[in-house]
């Protein structure tokens, strides 16, 4: 059950960390970035818990693949925020996105791993 993965766990605690910042985004940014960081790091819970139904090691790491790919999305976006001057991040965010995306590899190559 995906629920009783860590990555997850980590995933949702991002998600709630992403959208309180993204909530400070000003109102021209609603349909833009602000849609867009929210998107991106809601994917990255949603592909876990789609890849953790698949039946095969590929169908997997597949998913994990995405979700470590909207992780960098996610990220990218906090820093485009920060660079437009629209928030100030700790490194503690940052941080919690470079850990989830750490783990998700580490995943990601345990499962492929036994593929190969």
């Amino acid at each position: 059950m995906y629920k009783n993965l860590d990555i997850w766990n980590d995933a949702i605690l991002l998600i709630q960390d992403i959208y309180k910042v993204a909530d400070l985004l000003p109102k021209s940014e609603e349909f833009n970035l602000k849609a867009q960081m929210k998107r991106a790091v809601v994917s990255v819970a949603l592909n876990i818990a789609e890849d953790k139904t698949r039946k095969s090691a590929k169908d997997f790491s597949h998913f994990l693949n995405m979700s470590a790919a909207s992780l960098a999305e996610t990220e990218a976006c906090l820093s485009i925020c920060e660079a437009l001057g629209f928030i100030v991040c700790d490194n503690k965010l940052h941080e919690r996105c470079n850990v989830l995306s750490y783990r998700i590899n580490a995943l990601k190559n345990k499962i492929e791993g036994k593929v190969k």
